[in-house]
């Protein structure tokens, strides 16, 4: 018997069937299942095990049975690492507003850490380095979105940034690059055409380098937070009906060849290995603006995160 969680079968009754018959490749690899089931098959097995963890699961229960309204944390600083474009496109959410504004709602006042629009991760993490330098009295609380998650890694490799965070809650996070570079360097006209885009709002397509999915690159490695200190990713699991924003369903095109993703570059089989907590959403796309209000829900993963580095 699987155990799903509460809200999933009211906001999405017709997929429970398909997470029930998933359940069934509970036992074979990401790769055999997508392999023999297909793409909506896998993604439901991905969530299935992405829930079922036990440190996931526990962090699920802790988000819903925990009271809301806790006190807010005033020593500690909150600032959120954007994600690419912030400034160029404001309709993926990538500026962070929208949590900005949850966190301000629930007593949380945070702030946005002004690196570059889409700068390169190294230059990006030694302005997080300074921010975390200044930070509160009883140090600083990390928040990013999506590339953010690459810039947050970078500067927490250095110890002393790292032992300047308390926590970091990563949503929708490039965290282990993204096929999507490869798949513009295959198309050299693509390509072309992103060059002189970047060239003339100034920006550099060397940024694309530092994105690249790579085993053996600079983002494999994760940087280690002191003590028990919380590293916690948000990430949307949709199925191809889920997929709302219009970047969501290029991007899940372009990389279903690979298997489940979120539509916005992240594949589901390299969030099963991320290290710390995971808190999968289901019928969420990259950019989580499903098709039902996920507000609520995210300022109650924001209290349960925050209570953890309190």
């Amino acid at each position: 018997m699987i155990e799903l969680p509460r809200t999933l079968a009211e906001r999405y009754p017709g997929d429970v069937p398909l997470l029930i018959r998933a359940a069934g490749w509970q036992g074979a690899t990401p790769e055999e299942t997508f392999r023999q089931g297909g793409i909506e098959v896998a993604t439901a097995a991905s969530f299935l095990r992405l829930h079922g963890h036990s440190e996931n699961h526990r962090f699920h229960q802790q988000v819903w049975t925990e009271p809301t309204g806790a006190q807010p944390l005033r020593r500690i600083r909150i600032g959120l690492v954007p994600g690419a474009f912030y400034r160029d496109h404001h309709g993926t959410g990538a500026d962070g507003e929208r949590l900005l504004r949850l966190l301000r709602v629930s007593g949380h006042p945070a702030e946005r850490i002004p690196i570059s629009s889409f700068g390169r991760t190294a230059a990006n993490a030694l302005l997080i380095r300074d921010w975390l330098a200044q930070g509160g009295p009883d140090g600083s609380v990390l928040l990013s979105l999506s590339k953010g998650a690459c810039d947050v890694k970078s500067a927490l490799a250095d110890p002393t940034a790292a032992d300047r965070t308390r926590g970091w809650l990563s949503l929708s996070g490039l965290g282990s690059g993204t096929p999507l570079v490869g798949w513009l360097r295959r198309r050299p006209w693509r390509w072309a055409a992103i060059w002189l885009l970047l060239k003339l709002r100034g920006q550099s397509i060397t940024t694309l380098h530092d994105l690249r999915h790579d085993p053996e690159g600079t983002l494999s490695p994760w940087p280690s937070l002191p003590g028990d200190r919380p590293l916690v990713h948000i990430q949307g699991v949709p199925l191809t009906r889920h997929l709302r924003h219009p970047w969501a369903h290029r991007g899940h095109r372009r990389l279903a060849r690979l298997g489940p993703n979120d539509g916005g570059g992240v594949l589901l089989r390299d969030v099963e290995r991320w290290p710390g907590v995971v808190y999968p959403v289901w019928g969420a796309d990259h950019y989580l603006q499903p098709d039902w209000d996920l507000d609520a829900e995210l300022t109650r993963v924001f209290q349960a995160f925050l209570s953890r580095c309190d």
